[in-house]
């Protein structure tokens, strides 16, 4: 995958859906000239500068690897189209970045807090911290990273107080996402790639 591209990434779920659909132009011929012209293409820095910052991030929950580029995307994405329907190998060198969410932290979280994902429309959110007001609940909020940041925000309820524990009784059962759980899933099939990578 990419962290960037002039296409709005979240609509595909592979690279080849996009170039597919976006760039059906650098992929109208499968030919090795194809592919070495769509390598060819300047801002693939990853081949073209060594002092390019772009690199690759592996999230150890997720398992697929993403390349945070500076531009290229299409043309990389049509060069690995036709190079793999060629057969031809096409190495990439640059810094491995890895994440991994750390299982006794979260634990160590969800044992003080429930967490849910509420959203920031600014109408429900105001109506929303205002019913947290008035009920006198503790509770603290944070922005979610991305691709989440935008119109979700992730509510912190501690487990300690009567009040948040009604309230994210309240939440879990009139269908807020509960954040914990699905963190505690992405713990969950982190450690079963874990397992199964070589």
């Amino acid at each position: 995958g990419f962290s960037s591209s002039k296409s709005r990434l979240e609509d595909f779920a592979t690279t080849d859906q996009m170039v597919e659909r976006n760039s059906p132009e650098l992929i109208a011929e499968i030919s090795h000239e194809r592919l070495q012209a769509n390598l060819a293409h300047s801002e693939i820095r990853i081949l073209h500068d060594s002092d390019s910052s772009d690199h690759f991030v592996r999230r150890e929950w997720d398992g697929r690897v993403f390349l945070v580029n500076g531009g290229g995307s299409h043309h990389l994405a049509a060069a690995k189209y036709i190079a793999s329907r060629l057969g031809v190998r096409i190495p990439l060198k640059a810094p491995l970045h890895a994440h991994s969410l750390n299982a006794a932290a979260l634990a160590s979280l969800r044992g003080e807090f429930d967490m849910f994902v509420v959203g920031e429309e600014p109408f429900a959110w105001n109506a929303f911290t205002d019913a947290m007001e008035a009920y006198r609940a503790t509770w603290l909020w944070h922005r979610l990273p991305r691709p989440r940041d935008r119109g979700a925000r992730a509510v912190l309820l501690p487990k300690s107080v009567g009040r948040s524990r009604r309230v994210a009784d309240e939440l879990r059962g009139t269908g807020f996402e509960d954040l914990g759980a699905h963190l505690g899933g992405l713990i969950d099939r982190q450690a079963s790639l874990a397992r199964t990578s070589p």
